[in-house]
C-alpha cells in the first residue's frame, strides 16, 4: 500500500514539475531590424548588409533555436515596378539571412507598397525583417526573459 502511495505521490511530482515548465507552446519576444535601400534597387547596401551581418551574428549568439523569420518587402509608390521591386528587397534580404545562417524552422516573406503616414517620417525603401527565437519542443522555461 505504502508503496503505490510512494508511486502515485512520485508521478504526481514529476507531472506538476513538467506543467510548471511548460505550459502550452511557448517562444521568446521576436527580433526586429530593417534593412534600407536606395531608390529603385533591390540591391542590399554595403552598410546595410554589414549592420544586417552584425545583427545576425548577435542573434545567432543569444538564440539558437529561430523558429520563424519573415520579411516584408516594401517599396514607395513612386519607385518603379513596386510590387516586384519590394518583393525582390524581401528575397534578397531572406538570401543574405539564409548566409548569416538565420534560418527558421517557418519562414515567409511577402512585397508591398508602402502607404505613406504623414505623421511619420518613414520611407518605404525597406524591408521590415523578424524574427522568432525558439526554444526547445517550443517551450521555454520563462519566455519574457531575453538573454
Amino acid at each position: 500500500m505504502e508503496t503505490k502511495l510512494l508511486a502515485v505521490l512520485a508521478l504526481a511530482f514529476i507531472g506538476m514539475q513538467t506543467a510548471l515548465a511548460c505550459d502550452g507552446p511557448k517562444n521568446l519576444s521576436g527580433q526586429y531590424i530593417d534593412v534600407r535601400f536606395e531608390s529603385d534597387s533591390s540591391e542590399i547596401p554595403v552598410t546595410e548588409l554589414a549592420r544586417l551581418s552584425v545583427w545576425s551574428h548577435d542573434l545567432r549568439s543569444r538564440f539558437p533555436i529561430i523558429d520563424l523569420v519573415w520579411t516584408v518587402g516594401l517599396s514607395e509608390p513612386t519607385e518603379k515596378d513596386t510590387r516586384r521591386l519590394a518583393y525582390r528587397r524581401a528575397q534578397n534580404v531572406m538570401n543574405a539571412l539564409d548566409q548569416f545562417a538565420i534560418r527558421g524552422k517557418r519562414s515567409a516573406l511577402i512585397g508591398r507598397v508602402y502607404k505613406p503616414i504623414p505623421e511619420i517620417e518613414e520611407t518605404g525603401r525597406r524591408v521590415e525583417v523578424n524574427v522568432g527565437p525558439g526554444c526547445p519542443d517550443d517551450c521555454c522555461a520563462n519566455p519574457h526573459t531575453v538573454p
